[in-house]
């Protein structure tokens, strides 16, 4: 469905755009039909390493459920196998709670970067990282590393983007996908939030293209915007989803999907319908007020059935 015969109401937040002036562009809605039958059905034959191998570095001192919530996303998302890469203050937090995941603890005082590299960019299919990363003090070393190292497609959410330097981003030799919220893109842009919101799809292209990433701008109506021009606006989610926490289980259902093969635009995609669409259902039968991120990882199995019925 083309932008200019969108629904105001169903955009939602982005009810102050000119319609017209997209109309010779490709920006479309995420629907139903849009994600149907993407996600691999499993063979006869599989086994865990068929479906993915999902580095994460994330989590910090006092920030451990962000670890807990990518891991746990990921699992539910259908990986094969998930390995948490995690400072040493949060260890049995995360161990204790994700117990599928594979799980290394470092030294945040002493960190090696090769153990970066044997732990987490020998082992993965895809990385995600940042997501509450906020009180690791070597994190923009760690990320820097990542960015100049790793070679597998590399998902930068939350403390990732606050640390980010942008000059890293040019001539980068792996697919990156960067989740911003509004306020995280207004730095990024260096613009007021206002800006940001007056003008989502110009910004988010613009940047697209300039640096050459996959940008899934986070708000009431989650934008996605491709390299190779097209924007997506997902029109699952609900306002019981503005809670924190559900960011970084969106991270881990972008990573689960690309670890399993499917192809990058299309991966991010589905994730972040099937993302909302768990929101959705999940509000049903808790209401807005009370719904918090796990909640969302809780509803994952119904959001698949709901996408690949029949």
């Amino acid at each position: 469905m083309i932008i200019n015969n969108l629904n105001k109401y169903i955009l939602g937040i982005l009810d102050s755009i000119n319609i017209e002036q997209y109309k010779e562009i490709n920006v479309s809605l995420t629907e139903a039909y849009d994600v149907k039958n993407i996600i691999n059905k499993r063979k006869r034959d599989s086994h865990k390493g068929t479906y993915g191998r999902v580095g994460m570095i994330s989590g910090s001192k006092g920030m451990a459920g962000a670890a807990v919530l990518n891991l746990n996303s990921a699992l539910r998302s259908g990986s094969g196998l998930v390995k948490a890469f995690i400072p040493n203050s949060i260890y049995s937090i995360v161990e204790s709670m994700s117990i599928e995941a594979l799980t290394y603890a470092f030294d945040e005082q002493n960190l090696s970067l090769k153990e970066v590299y044997s732990e987490i960019i020998s082992f993965s299919d895809v990385i995600a990282t940042g997501s509450g990363c906020t009180n690791l003090s070597s994190y923009k070393v760690i990320l820097e590393y990542l960015l100049e190292t790793a070679t597998q497609p590399l998902i930068i959410d939350a403390e990732g983007i606050n640390v980010l330097n942008l000059n890293k981003l040019i001539n980068h030799k792996q697919d990156i996908v960067l989740t911003p919220h509004y306020g995280e893109m207004s730095r990024l842009l260096n613009k007021d939030i206002s800006n940001v919101r007056e003008n989502i799809i110009d910004n988010a292209k613009d940047f697209t293209k300039k640096y050459n990433v996959y940008l899934v701008l986070k708000g009431a109506r989650t934008v996605l915007s491709c390299p190779d021009g097209c924007v997506y606006i997902n029109t699952t989610g609900n306002p019981g989803m503005a809670t924190a926490g559900s960011g970084d289980v969106l991270t881990g259902i972008i990573a689960s999907f690309i670890g399993q093969k499917i192809e990058i635009s299309k991966a991010i995609r589905t994730a972040i319908y099937i993302h909302g669409l768990s929101g959705d259902i999940g509000v049903k039968h808790i209401g807005e007020y009370s719904f918090v991120a796990s909640d969302i990882i809780k509803y994952l199995p119904a959001a698949f059935k709901g996408i690949n019925a029949d």
